[in-house]
């Protein structure tokens, strides 16, 4: 090739821009994020009703992926997600910038001052996959952009778990019962670390009411009154009486906690913690004031009563119950639950159902 040769091929070539390193460095520095999920472990749930009796093919799970960064003005740009299965690659996704920015919110640093995390913002995701799949690692790589941030990426690694329990646990309320809220990833719970597999539960009368007089008073809710019991042995690490029921049905009055101590955890109303050892622990909550028959450090056994059911701080009676991994109220994950005492009732014919969701109306024995 002569000189002239040359030359115009170069002129013909593509133009190169080569970046240089110090010039990538400072936008790596300049992004300075980090990613984390919220709840802090992801659990899979399968997505039938009565899962144990008609399992549904598909397995569901929601999380809020935590951006954190000095830099206030960088934003998601995109983000690539592939998801494993014993080391194969099953699926990919790619989320665009409109994507993103629909569910970008900032709302774990908005929430109280018992479970908040810094955040520049997060994003909500929920996610379906086959059973069958078995899907248990997904590989989050978001690139986020912004004043002297063009293009940086950050990866994190997140395991994909189906939680095995480790404590047999009977359900915390004998007899009819429903769960109102529970054990969906569209559930108001979710967006609590700690309440994320969390039930909200009436109590049902010998008919399956929830009311009697159309629930006029408190006493005319069937959870009232009714007794709360350990579902295992374990270990009182906190326990609280003095957070008044709510006068009235349909109300709440956060004016009657200002005088109480430690307002902040008159939320779950009153509560009792127990350890079961494991790693486990069960909260039982709006427990009717002056109920609570257990003090922090007394052991107990599984059918134990600890209270009676109320709405100390809950505008309807009814009983919350979470199953977690930390001795704190809020800043522990949500675990998945299942019962050795709950069936379906079925012409007559109890069937066990081990995992109550929302809407089934079971029986506790």
């Amino acid at each position: 090739m002569n000189r002239r040769s040359f030359l115009n091929a170069i002129s013909l070539a593509p133009a190169v821009t080569l970046v240089p390193p110090i010039v990538l460095a400072r936008a790596e520095a300049n992004a300075n994020a980090a990613l984390s999920t919220w709840p802090h472990i992801i659990y899979k749930e399968n997505d039938g009703i009565l899962a144990d009796l008609e399992p549904a093919e598909t397995e569901s799970f929601v999380f809020n992926l935590l951006v954190k960064s000095e830099n206030r003005n960088i934003e998601a740009q995109g983000a690539h997600l592939e998801f494993y299965s014993s080391g194969d690659r099953a699926n990919v996704v790619e989320l665009s910038r409109k994507t993103l920015s629909a569910v970008r919110h900032i709302s774990i640093s908005a929430a109280g001052d018992l479970d908040r995390e810094d955040e520049l913002f997060d994003l909500r995701h929920y996610f379906s996959m086959p059973v069958s799949l078995n899907v248990d690692r997904l590989v989050y790589s978001l690139t986020v952009a912004g004043p002297g941030v063009s293009g940086v990426e950050k990866t994190l690694e997140i395991p994909l778990l189906r939680y095995q329990q480790k404590t047999k646990l009977v359900f915390p309320m004998k007899g009819k019962f429903m769960v109102v809220r529970g054990h969906d990833f569209n559930e108001p719970h979710s967006f609590g670390r700690s309440q994320h597999f969390a039930y909200d539960v009436f109590g049902m009368g010998p008919h399956w009411e929830i009311t009697r007089n159309g629930g006029a008073t408190m006493a005319d809710f069937c959870t009232w009154g009714r007794e709360v019991i350990a579902p295992a042995d374990g270990v009182v690490v906190y326990a609280r009486n003095d957070v008044p029921d709510q006068p009235r049905p349909g109300t709440i009055d956060l004016s009657i906690h200002e005088h109480l101590p430690d307002p902040a955890y008159a939320g779950p109303g009153n509560n009792v913690l127990l350890n079961h050892g494991n790693n486990e622990y069960s909260s039982l909550g709006h427990l009717q004031h002056g109920s609570v028959r257990v003090k922090t450090g007394d052991r107990i056994k599984s059918g134990d009563v600890v209270g009676l059911a109320g709405n100390s701080n809950s505008p309807i009676p009814h009983l919350h119950y979470q199953l977690t991994n930390g001795e704190h109220l809020f800043r522990a994950d949500g675990l998945p639950s299942r019962f050795e005492n709950t069936s379906l009732d079925l012409l007559g014919s109890p069937i066990k159902v081990a995992t109550p969701k929302r809407g089934a109306i079971l029986e506790a024995h």
